[in-house]
């Protein structure tokens, strides 16, 4: 089973801009590059933060992007979203018995759980798990087929990665989720987003994955604190792949414009060459 990740779109209404950038633009042309490239994929999951400030319009503008995916799409809250206004364009997305956006999705070749983490009661962006989805969290564990991979998908990472601020708006009860699944059963990979960078590891044992954003990112900064250094880098989305058992995730960068060339022809040794100032040769 092969799939696509994206992340935080941040979505604003047709025709505005956020931080400079067109939101509905990058997404359109990952559409037509995923599309175009990955004709054999299961679906696309975006984890979170769908729209800037959650409008109806915004999430309209979004769902007519989306419409010119060939996949199916799974969508999930994060920090900025409203659900409500969500629900508006996507009446059929994941909906648990509590209202929550998050669902079990069941493949020959893994098992997709995807969590709720929104707090749309508190106004610092935090995530938060409350006794509702954690009883989801546990019941989704214990029920998942042992013999296929189990994913786990959510949009605040359980931790903190050093990036100062980012770290203050992580899941606020991060100890209760891990609770839950020492307990029950330990996912054999996690996806999130909500930073804005690529960044993998390990949690307590469990592989991660963090997808970097579509829209703006955050910078690589360890020692910002008080707001968010934000900067334009160019966005990706993963391939995941699941075969036999293993996961193999590629970062595939939709807006690189640059050559493809053969590092096998000779005459390629010396051309094209990378733009090399004088200050950076030393």
């Amino acid at each position: 089973m092969k799939f696509v990740v994206l992340t935080d779109t941040h979505f604003v209404p047709r025709g505005s801009r956020l931080y400079g950038l067109d939101p509905a633009e990058r997404l359109a042309i990952a559409v037509e590059k995923i599309n175009a490239t990955h004709r054999d994929i299961s679906f696309v999951i975006v984890t979170g933060d769908l729209a800037h400030w959650g409008e109806a319009a915004a999430y309209a503008s979004l769902a007519g992007v989306l419409a010119g995916l060939d996949a199916p799409t799974i969508l999930m809250m994060g920090n900025h979203d409203k659900r409500d206004a969500f629900r508006m364009q996507f009446p059929g997305a994941d909906r648990d018995a509590h209202g929550f956006v998050q669902g079990v999705h069941a493949f020959d070749a893994a098992t997709i759980v995807t969590l709720d983490t929104l707090n749309e009661d508190m106004p610092d962006h935090a995530g938060l798990l409350c006794a509702a989805r954690l009883d989801f969290l546990s019941r989704a564990l214990n029920s998942a087929p042992d013999d296929r991979p189990l994913l786990l998908f959510q949009h605040h990472p359980p931790f903190d990665t050093g990036l100062r601020y980012m770290d203050t708006i992580k899941l606020a009860n991060g100890d209760a989720e891990w609770e839950v699944i020492a307990r029950t059963r330990k996912p054999d990979y996690l996806f999130m987003g909500h930073l804005h960078r690529p960044i993998a590891g390990t949690w307590r044992g469990i592989p991660f994955h963090i997808q970097r954003a579509l829209t703006h990112q955050v910078a690589f900064d360890f020692e910002t604190e008080g707001y968010i250094p934000g900067t334009h880098e160019l966005p990706d989305y993963a391939l995941v792949n699941v075969a036999h058992g293993n996961i193999v995730i590629h970062q595939c960068s939709f807006l690189y414009g640059g050559p493809v060339f053969s590092l096998h022809d000779p005459g390629n040794l010396e051309s094209p060459k990378p733009d090399v100032t004088e200050d950076s040769k030393g």
